[in-house]
């Protein structure tokens, strides 16, 4: 009941009888009970159907509230965010130590200090949401892999359901990306859809049959290491020829300093946006490079479009300050390289890019997983859930 109003925003409770086939009397009572909890509020009343208007259904979205955390190199993104996952309060928190017991403390503290700061309860925040670059077990919230750290086989979930007393959990940071929009994005209304991050790396992440798709080992969606040239530039992983290491933003200046030299002074501190600034102001050069790391994202995007066949692909990160002189490449190519067919109807958006963007998948990861998650997700993935519900009162 609670995806039908998410998805169609305000429903009577006739409406949701004749939706889910439940009798008016089961309809009554279920309604009841979330309006007791606070999952429900009743608002305006809707068009009559002859007698009286029906008394609309909708979600108490300010009523709960979750956390976000985007984990980084260097810092922390921590948010909170109502069930809509708009920002309430948000903290930006340094990291001076990469060990998981640091990250744990200071999310931790964090978050207490972001709800004292609203005047909400940690009674009423439905779970927090970690996202992270890196190989991660979702089931058991593992950090596998973390490329920043070089941890290995770290229980983050464990450990800050331990500090919090909340369920958390934990995801590859694209993955939370992909759930925000399939909850409250572009993605809403699409079955099967790709999104892909660009910016310090490249990634991507797969919702099909309305699912996303996290591989064997949680470990889908390593776009950025698909193979651009055999035998090409180094990347960061220790291998050769990856597409980051065309395409991301570190590997666009190292190509850019490489090639024009001269441009070191220029450039400065804040080298990606000057990049994009000397671009448009006339550098040919500059433009060219833009032109052919756009291109080589495109081909890439082909590949995929061509093997999944998405209806939609959203373009995030805060690569998409790259702007037109990248991305308009990167579309022509994707036309030019896709199967017959393939591309046709295919919806392109590269969004706007706020900083808080990847703690707000976060946060939509957890309102999804404790909120909005499908009944008929596996047994053991219901049971860690309902274990920490049941601990949690609801």
């Amino acid at each position: 009941m609670l995806n039908l109003l998410r998805q169609h925003q305000t429903l009577s409770r006739q409406e949701l009888s004749e939706l889910t086939g439940l009798s008016g009397a089961a309809i009554t009572g279920v309604v009841g009970e979330l309006i007791e909890e606070g999952w429900v509020v009743e608002t305006r009343s809707g068009q009559p159907r002859g007698g009286r208007p029906p008394v609309l259904l909708e979600i108490a979205y300010e009523s709960w509230h979750a956390a976000g955390v985007k984990v980084m190199e260097d810092r922390l993104e921590v948010i909170l965010t109502n069930l809509s996952t708009e920002v309430l309060a948000e903290r930006r928190v340094r990291l001076h130590q990469p060990s998981p017991e640091a990250l744990v403390q200071s999310v931790g503290q964090a978050v207490r200090a972001l709800l004292k700061e609203t005047g909400r309860t940690s009674e009423r925040l439905v779970g927090v949401g970690v996202g992270m670059a890196g190989v991660i077990d979702p089931r058991r919230g593992v950090c596998l892999y973390s490329p920043f750290f070089h941890w290995k086989e770290v229980p983050i979930k464990d450990l800050l359901e331990a500090e919090l007393s909340r369920p958390v959990w934990v995801d590859n940071d694209v993955n939370a990306f992909a759930v925000a929009e399939m909850l409250f994005g572009r993605g809403q209304s699409a079955e099967n859809f790709l999104v892909v991050t660009v910016g310090r790396g490249i990634g991507a992440g797969f919702v099909i049959g309305g699912q996303v798709y996290r591989g064997h080992r949680g470990g889908a969606g390593e776009f950025g290491h698909t193979v651009s040239e055999v035998g090409g530039r180094p990347c960061e992983c220790g291998k050769r020829g990856c597409l980051e290491a065309y395409v991301s933003e570190p590997a666009l200046l190292a190509q850019a300093l490489e090639r024009f030299p001269e441009l070191r002074t220029e450039l400065g501190a804040h080298q990606v946006e000057q990049l994009v600034n000397v671009a448009q102001a006339g550098h040919q050069g500059l433009q060219a490079l833009l032109a052919e790391a756009g291109t080589r994202l495109g081909v890439g995007l082909a590949n995929l479009v061509n093997l999944f066949n998405p209806e939609l692909v959203v373009i995030g990160g805060e690569g998409v300050r790259l702007g037109e002189r990248f991305f308009g490449p990167m579309k022509e190519a994707l036309e030019q390289n896709a199967f017959n067919g393939l591309a046709d109807g295919l919806s392109i958006y590269v969004d706007p890019w706020g900083d808080d963007a990847w703690a707000r998948g976060a946060a939509g990861l957890a309102i999804q997983k404790e909120v909005f998650a499908d009944p008929m997700e596996s047994s053991s993935e219901n049971q860690q859930t309902g274990t920490m519900a049941r601990e949690s009162g609801r």
